[in-house]
């Protein structure tokens, strides 16, 4: 019997093209998980017409399953519309305003990086607040591996966390699985993010995942006077789901069907031909990486 892969590694230059290739080496290896499936994205801001065919066929997959669609799975780990509509002040100081009205159990990863303050000599502010003025500051600086963000914060200076002993020690099930947030500065002054998950749903959440957490690199290379850089995604137990939460099933020859589309669609020749498959939710589907997308060309005109 072979031995399963002590590390499993996956790069691509967008969200979406890393996204394909992970759903197809689960099917093509006939297995639903895998330990330590590490996921490189080169350019998870950017957004091709492609990729966005790819988004929003599955995102109509997501919704016909009533799973959440991608823009509220990428929104429970940054506020893209308060981003968008408020700037960065609206994240800082009006985003946990919403957040403490409308939360309901542990939160999302979003409320505990933003909402979530901690005491300063000039007062309280959010540990991704603290992260991103950091960089601000040291982005002339040899300092480069100083800047880490815990889903549940370690008191430290460099350290912004969404694991909560306080109230998640004492789960069994339903922890926050996106547990450590890492940001490196580079010497070209971009600024790369590492996150680990503790387990990650590749069908219901993945997806949505690459584009919250290329939402919220891009929001920190432009708040920090940065340009944003890579992704590296790490799941120490990734699962291909064929059921979430009990709710609704869906089989592998339905992901064959889906995974065929959207590669059909990540070619660019074939792209006006598949636009018809996109189905419903145009609107929503790729809003997150849009904004993302955008915001990194607002970086590139600022630097020109």
């Amino acid at each position: 019997m072979d031995r399963e892969p002590l590390i499993t590694n996956i790069e691509a230059e967008t969200s979406a093209a890393a996204w394909i290739k992970c759903v197809q080496t689960f099917l093509e290896s006939r297995t639903t998980s895998r330990f330590n499936l590490v996921v490189g994205i080169g350019n998870p801001v950017a957004l091709s017409p492609s990729d966005e065919a790819v988004c929003r066929m599955v995102d109509s997959f997501l919704r016909s399953k009533t799973l959440q669609p991608l823009i509220t799975v990428a929104n429970t780990i940054f506020p893209g519309g308060f981003y968008r509509d408020g700037g960065a002040q609206a994240v800082y100081d009006e985003f946990p305003k919403s957040y403490e009205e409308t939360k309901s159990g542990w939160g999302t990863y979003a409320g505990r990086i933003f909402a979530d303050k901690i005491p300063m000599t000039n007062g309280k502010c959010s540990r991704m607040e603290r992260l991103v003025g950091k960089l601000r500051d040291r982005g002339r600086s040899p300092m480069r591996a100083s800047y880490e963000a815990d889903v549940a914060d370690t008191i430290s200076d460099e350290d912004l966390s969404t694991y909560c002993p306080s109230t998640d020690a004492g789960l069994s099930i339903g922890q926050p699985c996106l547990v450590h947030l890492s940001f490196k500065l580079h010497k070209d002054r971009t600024v790369s993010l590492t996150a680990i998950y503790r387990s990650q749903y590749y069908i219901a959440k993945a997806l949505g995942n690459f584009i919250g957490l290329g939402q919220l690199l891009a929001f920190v290379a432009e708040e920090a006077g940065l340009t944003p850089g890579y992704l590296v995604c790490h799941a120490t137990l990734a699962v291909l789901d064929l059921k979430y939460e009990k709710k609704t099933k869906w089989t592998t020859g339905d992901l064959s069907e889906l995974l065929e589309h959207c590669k059909l669609a990540a070619s660019a020749e074939k792209f006006e031909e598949t636009a018809a498959l996109s189905l419903q939710n145009d609107d929503c589907a790729c809003a997150g990486l849009k904004m993302a997308h955008a915001q990194h060309n607002l970086q590139g005109a600022r630097q020109q």
